[in-house]
């Protein structure tokens, strides 16, 4: 077992005895549970001090396993530490700063788990997604509204998949917009959360998408009207059956989804035709070209 596996061994046994004594009290007489009541809590707050006090100054070991601990206190007190060692340089600080963090369910934890999306270990960012996926609603949207404005391109992804996940229908004025972003990823995102979400409200804005730049925002927004079903989209997924062949078969599913199987025959049709005419220009133009020569 390594140093810190033992420093956390030690500090779990310590919350645990001092749980069970609290447990304990509720079998003491009345008279007796009061005094007892407040050295268990001077001991509780004297421990919060000793783990506070480690996780500023004391070494990698050491904050690891004050991270731990005040992970494992369920104390509203730790919120102020668990909140400052998220900027810890140790990865697996700012892994318990999550944990704890996460078990703070009145919703003043959330700013900080957003804030630990941008975290650059994956580790911290998925223990923050997880723990975001099932926070308070109204909280989270608030963080994440505040968040979306300044935040970089790799977290405005991040944020933006939050809110996918969450299916957070107080989002897609904001989704929408974001399909108009510079940077494709936090585009792509857009349109997969604006999918999940399924809002009719979204449908003109990712047709628009099907014309975007980004070989993978186009798919997204296939696959988005495809859910939506609203026939608007008919027209634009025909066009791509007859020009793109790279997306034709997303199309397609996509137009029998929405409209059925038995509109498909003249969908295919134009395909047949477009090949024809295309055959026929072709040759035409070869014709013309050897009477030049």
């Amino acid at each position: 077992m390594n140093t810190t596996a033992v420093e956390c061994v030690k500090v779990r046994s310590l919350i645990e005895q001092l749980e069970t004594i609290e447990r304990d009290l509720t079998s003491i007489d009345a008279e007796h549970r009061v005094p007892a009541s407040d050295r268990v809590a001077l001991v509780g707050t004297q421990l919060l001090g000793l783990l506070s006090e480690v996780l500023t100054s004391g070494d990698n070991t050491m904050r690891r396993a004050a991270a731990y601990g005040l992970a494992k206190m369920k104390d509203s007190r730790c919120l102020r530490w668990l909140a400052q060692a998220l900027n810890d340089p140790d990865e697996s600080v700012r892994v318990w700063a999550v944990e704890g963090l996460a078990q703070f369910r009145d919703g003043a934890a959330v700013p900080f788990l957003v804030q630990a999306l941008g975290d650059e270990s994956v580790y911290v960012y998925y223990s923050a997604l997880s723990a975001l996926r099932n926070a308070d609603a109204d909280a989270v949207w608030r963080a994440i509204e505040e968040e979306l404005a300044s935040a970089p391109p790799l977290v405005k992804r991040r944020l933006v998949k939050l809110l996918g996940d969450r299916r957070e229908p107080q989002a897609v004025s904001v989704l929408v917009e974001l399909l108009k972003n510079s940077d494709s990823g936090v585009r792509y995102e857009a349109v997969e959360a604006l999918r999940k979400i399924g809002d009719p409200r979204s449908a003109e804005a990712l047709i628009s998408c099907l014309s975007d730049e980004s070989h993978d925002v186009r798919c997204g927004a296939i696959q988005a009207l495809r859910w939506l079903g609203d026939l608007r989209a008919i027209e634009p997924l025909v066009s791509i059956c007859i020009e793109s062949q790279d997306l034709r078969l997303l199309a397609l599913q996509a137009i029998r989804e929405i409209a059925g199987d038995e509109c498909m025959s003249p969908i295919i049709r134009a395909m047949h035709q477009a090949r024809e005419l295309v055959k026929t220009t072709a040759s035409e133009v070869l014709r013309l070209s050897g009477s030049r020569d």
